[in-house]
């Protein structure tokens, strides 16, 4: 399992822009990106390849970090129970909830777009350890 893209930028509003690398701070998320530091629960938002493919499936083609994710991983992140760790790179994570569609995509794609989106708008996770990600990056799943 691999990390296919990043995300990341101080700025309000989506697509986040790709990134070649990250660095993940313990307790604070994505140096440099705006919701760094906020909330240690939602600190990074991880989204599987699968969701964009859904997506693409209903005719709407949308590109990476347009749904303000973090890290775009080569599985489905929801296939992870909150409390589960995740080796990153140099950095280890820890799943902590669901994330749900905010206002600002429904704004952007359409009132009905939470529930074309279905439960897919990827996982949250905190950093119990800092490191730095690079695209690319093994992900491996500890116990």
């Amino acid at each position: 399992m691999k990390v296919l893209s990043l995300h990341a930028s101080p700025e309000r509003g989506f697509p986040r822009p790709e990134v070649e690398f990250v660095e993940l701070v313990a307790g604070k998320g994505v140096r440099a990106d705006r919701k760094a530091g906020k909330r240690e629960n939602r600190a990074v938002l991880l989204m599987g390849q699968s969701t964009y493919d859904h997506l693409k499936s209903i005719g709407l083609e949308l590109p990476h970090g347009a749904l303000g994710e973090n890290i775009v991983l080569d599985f489905d992140p929801h296939t992870l129970k909150p409390g589960k760790k995740l080796q990153v790179g140099d950095a280890l994570l820890e799943i902590s909830l669901y994330c749900t569609p905010c206002k600002t995509l429904r704004d952007r794609y359409g009132q009905d777009f939470p529930a074309r989106l279905g439960k897919r708008r990827g996982m949250l996770a905190k950093v119990l350890e800092g490191g730095v990600v690079h695209s690319g990056d093994t992900v491996e799943i500890l116990s």
